[in-house]
């Protein structure tokens, strides 16, 4: 059940949808409500983790309606926080935020400060790239407070998911010396923990932090790293940002044809208009569809 994870989180998306796949066909059967609950999930996320959006939809409808059916409050909240992902990823912002809202009231509902703490972070991010830095003051203090009183749960991927928040906030700030600090912090520690899509992420932020300090040599190399870190998830959303970074500093032809082609696969895989209609919307596809 949380063999999926695990390889989701070390960025072997592939192999984690194999294994979510199986578990959740044994959901089908299943009278252990925890396990379906969680597999479920885990195949949701998995889903989303390779661009099948649509379906990741699908099966975090299916959660939240089992959820809700036996009153599963602490991992329904969860599942709505995971479910939030996808929509980050594909810069539905807008949806983002009202599912990780969702799942912090539920989870302050019952008390259960992992999903607060995880959703928290998710919502930061979501403020960061909406370029709403001011919304997240009061929101950083608590989560960091919280997670630093969590112990026990996911305390190293806390720290290394924090660190590309507050660079993400920095950069929105327009603090790019900080932005740089924090970005190469969490991009280390994500490496040392196999946590492949922060790496990238990381890198995407240093590349473009060194850009605007004037550093655009050391940009480079950075934007070309995150492609290549990008690329061995196997999430297209993941490596269109990466790629979307290097086009900006040190872009040539058969890269942009490749975002081109990225941009149409992810906008035929997402499940709705309004999903597709803010997809299109993005900075980042704007950029794409002005190369």
């Amino acid at each position: 059940m949380f063999a999926s994870l695990t390889l989701y989180l070390a960025g072997e998306s592939i192999e984690a949808l194999e294994h979510a796949a199986k578990a959740a066909a044994m959901a089908e059967s299943s009278r252990d409500t925890g396990f379906v609950m969680y597999s479920l999930t885990h195949y949701g996320l998995s889903l989303g983790a390779v661009g099948r959006y649509a379906e990741a939809a699908k099966a975090f409808e299916q959660v939240r309606q089992f959820g809700r059916k036996y009153g599963l409050v602490p991992p329904l909240a969860r599942a709505i926080a995971m479910a939030a992902g996808f929509h980050v990823s594909a810069f539905d912002f807008e949806g983002a935020e009202v599912l990780q809202t969702e799942a912090r009231e539920l989870a302050a509902s019952v008390g259960f400060a992992p999903t607060l703490v995880s959703a928290g972070i998710d919502m930061l991010l979501t403020y960061a790239r909406r370029h709403e830095p001011g919304r997240a003051e009061t929101l950083l203090r608590t989560t960091t407070a919280l997670a630093a009183n969590t112990p026990g749960w996911h305390d190293w991927l806390w720290r290394l998911r924090l660190a590309q928040t507050r660079a993400e906030l920095a950069l929105a700030r327009g603090d790019m010396d900080l932005a740089l600090a924090e970005a190469r912090e969490g991009s280390l520690q994500s490496r040392a923990r196999r946590r492949t899509k922060y790496e990238a992420l990381g890198l995407i932020t240093s590349a473009t932090a060194l850009h605007r300090l004037g550093r655009t040599r050391e940009a480079i190399a950075d934007a070309r790293h995150a492609v290549a870190v990008a690329r061995r998830t196997s999430d297209p959303a993941l490596l269109l940002q990466a790629i979307d970074t290097l086009l900006a500093l040190d872009g040539d032809d058969p890269l942009a044809a490749e975002a081109r082609v990225l941009n149409g696969r992810i906008l035929a895989a997402l499940p709705d208009a309004t999903m597709r209609r803010r997809f299109t919307e993005s900075e980042v596809v704007q950029r794409i569809l002005r190369l």
